[in-house]
């Protein structure tokens, strides 16, 4: 009896040593005529989380007897720190959100998973051509498809209509126009108020979005076609003093203001313009100003150029991660059911103030009606990043030079530009390594 034991316990150690080898993965059930509860995760904390909260509860009350999704959001750093650490772990959720310039690293990692099998699994009826196409394109790997787009969201330049209104001003089109405008209105309104300007600029953010879409629309790039830093050309030189004389040479700014300062002077009527994320609109919308909104487009060219009126954008993408166990073709179907749903009605979404990347939902008469969106540009203008598993260390130590240029007045561009590509280099060593 004593031997039969001993031979049971070594093969069971024997079989769990395998199966965390990775020699074997253990089925869960087949969920087959079972309620099948989804776990998912995003880093949505604000006021666009209390849309997706709204969303989650009227697709659990449609499929009450089919499917329950669980969501866990937890701020933009620990998210992605819990998804490095957990999914690893085998602790991951059946689907998240994941921004769409992350996705190829991601996919180069392996942590996520392509979808074309869930897709053709599903009943679901998930069709690239349904969506953004430059937003989907983004979002395949050496030829896999691993994220299907809830959205895009970009910058837009806010605008107070009262004072324009005051000072018989148009709603500007191009950079000649808003500089115009907005020294105008400065003028006028420090006469009584010296606090007042006309185009007040955090040095911190959303500087590196200004910052993209001041290189698109200068014909520059992020990176090369081998994924390393592109930016420190003319084009990016360009880049820095279409921003950076804004506050240097045009005086529409206040030098050093942190996050949301600017943000703060425009809801309290004591700045013309302000260029913030669409993720801000319910903001503005609540602080009672009477604004408007006007794209990006043609506001930081300093020449004319075939790439003038692009604006950046990103997008909140649906991607399954690395699973635990072996998935049932039911549980896939409800994944897909899941991502299908809050696709078609991310019109809901929209009221969040982003943009669906679902050509089904733009398409309704919810959508159409909101009166702030089409603001934000022409979809035909729109420009995802550039694609690479390595995006983030290639462009992101451009960020920081970014505000040390709009923070003194005598920065040396080509010093800047070059230190970020240094730093870029050695980012991407590592990661390559």
């Amino acid at each position: 009896m004593k031997k039969l034991i001993l031979v049971i316990l070594v093969m069971t150690i024997s079989l769990s040593l395998f199966a965390c080898r990775g020699g074997a993965t253990t089925p869960i059930p087949t969920d087959e005529g079972e309620k099948i509860s989804l776990k998912f995760w995003n880093s949505l904390t604000g006021a666009d989380g209390s849309v997706m909260r709204q969303l989650i509860s009227q697709f659990n009350s449609e499929h009450t007897d089919q499917i329950e999704v669980i969501e866990t959001f937890t701020n933009e750093v620990d998210y992605y720190t819990n998804i490095n650490l957990l999914v690893p772990m085998k602790k991951g959720p059946d689907v998240m959100i994941m921004h769409s310039y992350l996705v190829q690293s991601y996919a180069n990692t392996g942590l996520i998973i392509p979808l074309e099998d869930y897709m053709t699994t599903s009943e679901a009826d998930i069709n690239t051509s349904d969506y953004i196409s430059e937003i989907v394109n983004s979002l395949y790997f050496e030829n896999e498809l691993y994220g299907i787009p809830l959205d895009v969201h970009t910058i837009g330049i806010y605008y107070n209509q009262d004072l324009l209104d005051k000072y018989d001003l148009a709603v500007p089109t191009n950079r000649t126009e808003l500089i115009a405008a907005a020294k105008t209105v400065q003028t006028g309104e420090k006469v009584t108020n010296n606090q007042f300007w006309g185009l007040p600029l955090s040095t911190v953010w959303p500087s590196e979005w200004i910052f993209t879409a001041s290189l698109y629309q200068n014909n520059g790039l992020e990176i090369d076609s081998n994924g390393d830093p592109a930016y420190h050309s003319a084009e990016g030189v360009a880049a820095l003093k279409a921003i950076t004389d804004l506050i240097h040479v045009e005086g529409l700014s206040p030098l050093n203001l942190s996050v949301d300062q600017d943000l703060f002077m425009f809801q309290t009527g004591k700045a013309l313009f302000h260029i913030q994320g669409s993720w801000m609109l319910n903001s503005m919308i609540e602080s009672g100003i009477n604004f408007g909104v006007l794209p990006v487009s043609s506001m930081f060219n300093l020449s004319e150029t075939p790439t003038k009126d692009q604006i950046p954008v990103r997008s909140h993408t649906f991607v399954v991660p690395q699973p635990s166990v072996t998935v049932s073709d039911a549980r896939k179907e409800a994944i897909m059911t899941f991502i299908k749903y809050l696709g078609d009605h991310s019109y809901i979404w929209a009221t969040a103030g982003q943009i669906p990347a679902s050509n089904i939902a733009r398409a309704t008469a919810e959508y159409q009606a909101l009166p702030y969106h089409a603001g934000f540009g022409d979809l035909n203008d729109f420009r995802i990043s550039a694609q690479s598993p390595y995006f983030h260390q290639a462009f992101s130590p451009i960020y920081s030079r970014v505000t040390a240029a709009m923070s003194n007045a005598n920065y040396n561009a080509q010093l800047l530009l070059s230190a970020a590509v240094e730093e870029a280099m050695l980012l991407l060593e590592e990661a390559r390594s």
